[in-house]
């Protein structure tokens, strides 16, 4: 009975006097808890169903908490089997002292049962004072209403707890189980007992380096099209596979190559350190294993969250490249009666117009090969072709082009063109290609969705002949579209003004009587567009902060382990003559020998998948390159120097230990 009596002071004696290994522990949960608050203090606020274009913002905060789900259950599960490692010996110790494996059951439960109390109150508590602070974020991300009022539900709070009851069941379950399959002398020596070198380590590094590059080939050989996701998921699986067979088999061969060289070898400042490698090859490489795929998380999570933010502009100019766009048909309205109804609305609520473009087009679906346009075909590539007059062209770009008989003028909104010549569905035509960009069509400057071109031919003449050949052709699906004229505008001018402007366009609209008309309102359009991207920066700042938070604490438990491993090697080599300040080189040649390496891979896993990345803001229609290289290329870089710096706070904990 006095057992018994016992165990919750050992539970809470145990928890402090390791506190070196449960505080970050501790912090690290007080984060997660606090991250999964906000995403569900959020999503379950009622005010959210009320502000408008939420929805899309809604929709991309469940996928985040769904993916935050998936990332938190592994993380915690990963930093408690490290505390039950650490903690093996003590457990040991008590079974000595006469307790059996259901008194060490119930003290490991009481233990966990402390650290998720202080975990869910920490967390809850952080996260009511933060969660307007951060709801304030979103809408401000999202360009939604900043005077909502945020409101505190005890869902959120109900479903937080839940959740981490879950996980930390999960966790005492996994603990208890490698109490009851250990014997008592295992315990003892558990947190020393070394690695058996792996086997077949020329086959494993081999085969490592062949599901890194298959990784990589899944990369460059993505598209974007409907099967970009399928890729992505593949890619990253193999990524993860191909690191942790390079770190395991790999370094294992290059630490016995470097054994052999025995000058090198056989130095204060690195025998210690690969020889400390060597005994806990699997470890280790387990470690930096995941160091490194953290490392590549943060990274690319950052690149995409900062170039998202700086390339909002560039995805409204492709989504919606006019704030008001009249479509008709010349029965029915003039290009001069459109044109003066837009300028007279602007000057009625006091707006300045930036641009005012009218012109005519007609698309066309079609397949392509080379120099070659016909009708679809499914074994053939698609493009998307834009027909305008030369008048309309020169209008649009202010220019002054001309053009001869059979002679067009193309536009090339992806890749160039390439071609002197195009064969339009059995009739070949002079191609006069430009780079001169138009508004109603950006510039993309690669493949997105299949291939899309403007062609300026010389007048209306030119125009129905062309159009006509798709009919003439037997065997070919190529319909043309239906010629609308189309008026765009831009203003400047207050928010305010532009949606009194476009309500009242829209109310004209509903009142024509005369032919077709239609208005598309880019502002509603845009507030869209950024509702949803502003949900994916919410997330991706949080999600940053994730992967930092778990990139942290693998460090620091990694320097922790390796610091109680080293403590009777360095002992022993400082009996026999080894100074502080050799002992202060070793540590700084560990950093150059064994944290740069995860560094440096993770540096060329994040440039592979920009390629991945510049694929996938395709979907959000964010198509500036530049912009992606620039952003890559700053993330990379400060990640480098904060990443130096995490590792030179990390390694006094380690060098404590040692000394």
């Amino acid at each position: 009975m006095k057992k018994w009596k016992l165990l919750p002071g050992l539970a809470v004696k145990g928890v402090i006097k390791n506190g070196t290994v449960y505080y970050p522990y501790i912090v690290a949960c007080i984060f997660s808890v606090f991250t999964y608050f906000i995403f569900s203090s959020i999503l379950l606020n009622d005010i959210m169903a009320t502000l408008p274009y939420s929805t899309y913002a809604w929709m991309m905060l469940m996928l985040g908490k769904f993916l935050l789900v998936f990332i938190l259950i592994p993380f915690v599960y990963y930093a408690n089997s490290f505390l039950i490692k650490r903690r093996k010996k003590e457990t040991g110790l008590y079974t000595l002292l006469g307790m059996e494996r259901k008194h060490l059951t119930v003290l490991l439960f009481l233990e966990t049962l402390f650290v998720y109390v202080l975990s869910v109150l920490g967390g809850i508590i952080l996260g009511s004072v933060l969660a307007k602070l951060f709801f304030l974020l979103l809408l401000r991300l999202s360009a939604l209403p900043v005077e909502a009022e945020f409101t505190f539900t005890w869902r959120a709070v109900l479903e937080t707890v839940l959740f981490f009851a879950a996980v930390s069941l999960f966790t005492f379950l996994h603990g208890a189980a490698g109490i009851f399959r250990t014997r008592p002398v295992e315990l003892l020596s558990g947190s020393k007992k070394g690695e058996k070198e792996p086997r077949f380590q020329i086959p494993g590094a081999l085969f490592g380096v062949l599901v890194t590059l298959l990784a990589y080939k899944t990369v460059f050989d993505t598209k974007l099209d409907s099967t970009i996701f399928d890729s992505f998921f593949l890619s990253v699986l193999l990524a993860v596979v191909g690191t942790y067979l390079l770190f395991t088999f790999a370094g294992v061969a290059v630490l016995k190559v470097v054994r052999r060289r025995k000058r090198f070898y056989y130095r204060p400042e690195n025998f210690i350190t690969i020889s400390g490698m060597y005994y806990r090859m699997k470890k280790s490489a387990a470690g930096l294993a995941n160091i490194c795929i953290f490392s590549t998380m943060v990274v690319i999570t950052l690149t995409c969250t900062v170039t998202l933010y700086a390339g909002l502009e560039g995805i409204r100019l492709f989504s919606y490249p006019y704030e008001a766009l009249l479509t008709y048909d010349s029965s029915g309205l003039s290009r001069e009666e459109a044109e003066a109804k837009l300028t007279e609305l602007s000057g009625k609520y006091g707006l300045t117009v930036s641009r005012l473009d009218t012109y005519a087009d007609q698309w066309l679906e079609c397949g392509q090969d080379g120099d070659r346009i016909f009708g679809i075909q499914q074994e053939k590539e698609s493009c998307t072709l834009y027909f305008i007059t030369l008048d309309d062209y020169n209008c649009l770009t202010g220019g002054n082009e001309s053009l001869e008989e059979r002679q067009i003028l193309l536009y090339a909104t992806g890749r160039k063109y390439g071609y002197d010549t195009m064969e339009f569905f059995g009739e070949e035509f002079t191609v006069k290609e430009t780079k001169v960009t138009m508004l109603p069509w950006p510039y993309v400057g690669r493949e997105y969705s299949g291939e899309s071109y403007v062609l300026a031919v010389k007048d209306e003449q030119a125009l129905e002949a062309m159009l006509e050949l798709p009919g003439t052709v037997p065997g070919q699906n190529a319909v043309p579209s239906e010629r609308l004229e189309k008026s765009g505008i831009l203003l400047t001018g207050s928010e305010e003004d532009k949606a009194a402007f476009m309500k009242e366009l829209k109310g004209w609209q509903q009142d024509f009587t005369e032919g077709f008309l239609t208005v598309t309102d880019g502002l509603e359009g845009w507030q869209v567009i950024h509702s949803m991207d502003g949900g994916l920066l919410f997330i991706g700042i949080l999600f940053g902060l994730v992967f930092f938070m778990c990139l942290l604490l693998v460090m620091y438990y990694k320097q922790l382990s390796e610091g109680y491993e080293d403590q009777g090697s360095f002992s022993i080599m400082q009996k026999v003559g080894m100074s502080r300040q050799d002992i202060q080189r070793t540590v700084r040649r560990q950093m150059l020998m064994v944290f740069a390496l995860p560094l440096l891979a993770a540096l060329i896993h994040s440039a592979v998948g920009m390629c991945m990345v510049h694929q996938l803001m395709g979907i959000i229609q964010m198509f500036d390159t530049i912009l992606l290289v620039k952003c890559s290329a700053g993330v990379a870089l400060g990640f480098a120097g904060v990443y130096v710096i995490c590792y030179g706070l990390t390694s006094k904990a380690y060098y404590r230990l040692i000394s």
